[in-house]
């Protein structure tokens, strides 16, 4: 049986009205618009562009954890720079540096492991004694020679000797103070030692 102003099978709302749903609207009867569909027809893009979407998933993608951060690199010992005050003896830097040239620097002058070699003793040649009569110019020109490079030989160990001894004298001090800090870090390192194993004992290993 099919009632007034409704559906069949359907009972009437209170007072005998249609109900709500059943009522025709006042735009007519209403179809499903594509939302996509109706803004192409309306020269507006039917999504929103690639970026905002990308930036959309970014936001709703978990953030991932910041790696570890890497410890500064200590950088190479020859580079290292130790807080030190020395200062060596003028005269000692004017008998280890070449005359005309630049002042010798023991802080940064480096001796290769050859230089540093320990040079053997050589016994001094038998002299020859050479007859009044056959030092002629040629003899004398020789010798002359031989004494020159002799006496460059000399300075130039002499020299040698000079800036070792001073770059030694600027190592040993280096030593000291290096000693200084390797004992003060040892002690801060047992008190962080001590600080973690208290933690530990108290928390439990981390």
């Amino acid at each position: 049986m099919e009632e007034a102003g409704g559906c069949p099978g359907r009972a009437p709302g209170p007072f005998g009205a249609p109900l709500l749903w059943e009522r025709p609207g006042p735009l007519g009867d209403l179809e499903y618009v594509d939302l996509d569909e109706f803004l192409r027809e309306h020269g507006l893009p039917a999504s929103p562009p690639e970026r905002d979407r990308d930036r959309d998933r970014d936001r709703e993608r978990p953030a991932a954890a910041a790696p570890p951060r890497a410890a500064p690199s200590p950088g190479e010992p020859q580079e290292v720079e130790v807080l030190l005050n020395f200062e060596p003896d003028p005269a000692d830097l004017a008998l280890s540096s070449v005359p005309g040239h630049e002042a010798f620097d023991p802080r940064k002058h480096r001796f290769s492991q050859e230089e540093l070699k320990p040079q053997p003793i050589m016994k001094k040649a038998r002299k020859i004694q050479v007859p009044e009569e056959q030092k002629d110019e040629k003899y004398w020109s020789r010798r002359y020679k031989n004494n020159e490079a002799a006496k460059r030989s000399r300075d130039a160990r002499r020299l040698k000797e000079n800036q070792i001894s001073v770059r030694a004298a600027f190592l040993e001090r280096e030593n000291a103070v290096l000693r200084q800090e390797v004992l003060a870090v040892r002690q801060e390192l047992g008190r962080y030692r001590s600080l973690l194993a208290r933690y530990e004992a108290r928390h439990g290993a981390l």
